[in-house]
């Protein structure tokens, strides 16, 4: 018998990634109120969802509950990542980083050249994720989130 130590990361969810259907809205619009202190607007996950540029990937666990979304675009040589979010109960079990994969599998199938994202700087634990998939800061967006933190711009060049 294993004994588990509370430091312990908790053990991988296993999950499966799916297109975002206006049925996850719910689902989504939970997840984002409980990460973001400046959540999106329902209407703006509807206008992804209708956005032809737009790629809206659900994580779904075991008994098809969301779990996690992101929501990024692919705009010709550029990728850039929108919105990212796990569910609380879902977070350090690999979600995050499956969504991570996927986003940079479809960027490498579609030969772009580079994903950006905007981060606040006092969310460390997704910058520490960013900075180990090899993204770097290239700037700041000074006062870029309503409550007037900057934002740290940061790309992952996908080409040499």
């Amino acid at each position: 018998m294993a004994i588990r130590d509370d430091n312990d990361p908790p053990a991988p969810l296993r999950v499966r990634i799916e297109p975002m259907t206006r049925k996850d809205l719910p689902e989504v619009m939970a997840i984002e109120r409980a990460s973001f202190a400046d959540p999106w607007a329902l209407v703006a996950f509807e206008r992804e969802l209708d956005n032809e540029f737009s790629r809206t990937p659900v994580a779904r666990d075991e008994d098809g509950r969301v779990v996690g979304y992101t929501v990024y675009w692919v705009a010709g040589p550029e990728y850039h990542i929108l919105n990212i979010a796990v569910r609380e109960d879902a977070r350090r079990r690999g979600v995050g980083r499956l969504l991570m994969n996927r986003i940079i599998a479809d960027a490498l199938r579609d030969k772009a050249e580079f994903i950006a994202l905007e981060v606040r700087p006092s969310n460390l634990a997704a910058r520490a994720m960013y900075r180990k998939y090899g993204f770097v800061t290239v700037g700041i967006r000074p006062h870029y989130y309503h409550d007037g933190e900057d934002a740290e711009v940061m790309i992952l060049h996908l080409r040499p």
